[in-house]
């Protein structure tokens, strides 16, 4: 278990999360994001998402991982993206002032072995200055809520042991971490 006093940072020179005091917090950004909204992203949202993983990758490329898209690719796949092709992915956007400050996405699969239909959380972030306001907590809660409603018994996800700030947040969202491996392998979809 993850413990609940410390804050975690990424350290670029340690290449690593380390303990941190938390920040304490903004009362004008508190404020602010009284007006926080939680929805759905939908193809009108393509430049605004497109925005955020800019932003998102800019201001902290330490924290992907090496096989991660570039933003051209990016772009494509944004641009290409249609939510009526994809019904069981949802998009979820935490929204200030017009603006993507968060993202969650997730995908709901049939389980044949395993109970019916479960749901994962392929990826969540949230842009670093917004973090420690709950927005990251309301984007789960919108996510809990839709795979209740799909009749998901689980929900999981797959986070990196060493991401202790990641772990921290996930505990105490509700999940029980347990230690897995994560395996990827590129397609190529060229003939």
């Amino acid at each position: 278990m993850v413990s609940t006093e410390h804050w975690y940072v990424w350290d670029g020179r340690e290449d690593r999360f380390v303990p941190a005091k938390r920040p304490s917090q903004d009362s004008k950004m508190v404020e602010a994001l009284q007006h926080l909204k939680i929805r759905l992203a939908t193809v009108n949202d393509r430049q605004k998402l497109f925005d955020f993983r800019r932003e998102a990758f800019e201001s902290e490329p330490e924290i992907w991982l090496p096989d991660e898209l570039e933003l051209n690719e990016i772009r494509k796949n944004v641009d290409e993206w249609k939510p009526s092709k994809y019904p069981n992915d949802f998009i979820i956007v935490a929204e200030l002032n017009g603006e993507i400050i968060g993202f969650l996405h997730l995908t709901i699969c049939y389980r044949l072995f395993n109970g019916g239909p479960s749901a994962w959380v392929e990826d969540l972030f949230v842009l670093k200055k917004f973090r420690g306001y709950k927005v990251g907590t309301k984007l789960m809660e919108f996510a809990k809520e839709i795979a209740r409603k799909r009749g998901c018994k689980t929900l999981k996800l797959i986070v990196g042991l060493e991401n202790l700030a990641g772990l921290r947040f996930y505990e105490h969202c509700g999940f029980r971490i347990i230690k897995v491996g994560l395996a990827t392998m590129k397609l190529n979809n060229s003939k």
